[in-house]
């Protein structure tokens, strides 16, 4: 007997220990049935779509092309605890311009960090939803042309980041993307590789 225990004392520790691994064994299961879950609707995206599933830390993601852009799809926390999801790429031979173009009521409209000058896109309708920030201005106008502002309109509340060829491209959704999205959200990645200067030989 443990010094100073007595035997009612032993088995109620014995019980709380006990109750501790089970509360513990089922918290684990629990996460390992959410990330085979996680794994199987991802997988079934990427095979759907033709792209890669890419699993990191308990996370996963996908990896794809449109065209000639290669691209990284995941999901993840954005402002107020709200989940997203994320697009990533980088277009080759873009214009040296950094745009963010964002929905006035897309959760990260607080925080957006507002490069260079508001300029307006020419279409009344879009301004009047999207909030259009660029350095150096005189170069967002041709690059916030009517395919790209389609495709932004596709998309539930996004938010779109270029600077230079990089490309951050994110959007509220707490599921998995519909395929609707995913289209529209190629399409902008496609817009915007429409204005990348000819390949040289």
């Amino acid at each position: 007997m443990i010094a100073g225990l007595s035997p009612t004392a032993l088995l109620l520790n014995a019980i709380l220990a006990a109750l501790a691994g089970f509360l513990l064994g089922n918290l684990w299961y629990r996460h390992r049935r959410a990330l085979d879950r996680d794994r199987a609707r991802w997988s079934g995206l990427a095979e759907r779509r033709g792209w890669h599933l890419v699993e990191r830390g308990g996370g996963f993601a996908v990896i794809g092309n449109a065209d000639q852009v290669a691209f990284h799809l995941s999901q993840g926390a954005l402002a107020h605890g709200d989940l997203g999801v994320f697009l990533e790429a980088r277009i080759d031979r873009s214009p040296w311009v950094v745009i963010e173009v964002f929905a006035l009521s897309s959760p990260i409209a607080y925080t957006a960090r507002r490069p260079g000058d508001r300029v307006r896109t020419g279409d009344d309708a879009f301004d009047a939803r999207f909030a259009t920030y660029a350095s150096p201005p005189r170069r967002a106008a041709a690059l916030c042309d009517a395919p790209l502002r389609a495709a932004l309109e596709g998309l539930p509340r996004p938010y779109l980041m270029v600077q230079n060829g990089i490309v951050v491209l994110i959007w509220p959704w707490d599921k998995l993307p519909t395929d609707v999205q995913l289209d529209a959200a190629l399409d902008v990645l496609r817009a915007l590789a429409a204005h990348a200067a000819p390949a040289t030989s």
